[in-house]
């Protein structure tokens, strides 16, 4: 399937809610971080990834009221969801900008890295 599309969504949506490590690492937090991907196949994406009551999750679409927003180009996405580059590396070329209070991120580090290794299996049956 291909990364960012509907299916891909759907997918990596189902993955993280029935990862129940990552809804233990999730905890009582609450987190709603917005991504907006630019230049991705069939146009830009926007998507949000929510934890909310021990659930951790991905919705399409807009959501204004995210304390944090990723907005990156869909090749610099490609190369963070395979694993070649790190956020912190492509926030640092310039590649990736951050908006909102990015001290969420630090407090959530933890939940995020997990979260990475939970799209593992779903990164294997990805088309990119």
């Amino acid at each position: 399937m291909q990364y960012l599309s509907d299916e891909w969504m759907q997918a990596a949506d189902e993955t993280l809610r029935g990862d129940d490590e990552l809804s233990a690492a999730a905890g009582d937090a609450t987190l709603t971080i917005q991504y907006d991907v630019s230049g991705a196949p069939g146009g830009a994406k926007q998507y949000a990834l929510i934890v909310e009551g021990g659930t951790v999750g991905i919705e399409a679409g807009k959501h204004p009221d995210a304390p944090v927003s990723f907005s990156l180009d869909y090749d610099t996405a490609v190369e963070i969801a395979k694993g070649e580059l790190a956020a912190q590396a492509a926030f640092m070329q310039g590649r990736l900008k951050l908006g909102g209070d990015v001290t969420v991120l630090v407090r959530q580090h933890a939940l995020l890295d997990r979260m990475g290794d939970a799209l593992g299996e779903l990164r294997e049956r990805t088309t990119f």
